[in-house]
Parts: C-alpha cells; structure tokens; sequence
C-alpha cells in the first residue's frame, strides 16, 4: 500500500516553477517516498531529527523536507536546494512545529 502524500502550498509553487526536466527528476524521489515511506534512507532521504526528513534529489541538488502524519501521510513542508539548505531546514522546522500545535489544540 503506497503512501498518501500532501503538499503544503508553498511546496506546490515551488515545484510549478521548476522545468520538466527538473520536476521529472523531483518526482522520481516523491514516487520512492509513495511507496517506501518511512523505510526510505539515504541517499534517498536522511533523517534531519525531531521527526523531520529531507528527501534528496541529487540531480540537481533539490532537497524537500518532510514529515509522517497519523496513517499512512506525508507532509511535505518546504523545499529548496543545496544552496539554501541551512535557511529552509530552518523554514522547514518552523513549519513542522507551528502543524504540531495546531494539531495539538484540535
């Protein structure tokens, strides 16, 4: 059974900026998470902590941050690429911590 993958906004913009050919590299890594999930390991994906993951896309160097929800999910939380990688890791736990609480008042 694959695993459900979501998008946050900002993750569905970034990748409608890249080129075919970019994107086409990108979802070759996504589809490994759909059906790995949490078995996925580098050099695909590489734990970050606190239960947040970087999918890596090597070909050019891409890097989406992720976590597991309730089931079977994947939130993918932000993107960017090498380049960027201290700042959107940042970005990426700042996402993941302000989902926890909203999902903690709920």
């Amino acid at each position: 059974m694959d695993w459900l993958i979501k998008y946050a906004e900002f993750v569905e913009e970034w990748l409608e900026q890249l080129t075919n050919h970019q994107l086409k590299s990108v979802a070759k890594e996504l589809r490994l998470l759909e059906l790995s999930g949490n078995k996925l390991k580098l050099p695909h994906s590489k734990a970050l902590g606190d239960k947040l993951f970087e999918l890596r896309e090597r070909k050019f160097g891409y890097r989406l941050y992720y976590t597991f929800d309730h089931g079977r999910v994947v939130l993918l939380l932000y993107a960017g690429d090498k380049s960027s990688q201290k700042r959107d890791i940042k970005k990426a736990k700042e996402i993941l911590k302000n989902y926890r609480s909203k999902s903690n008042e709920n």
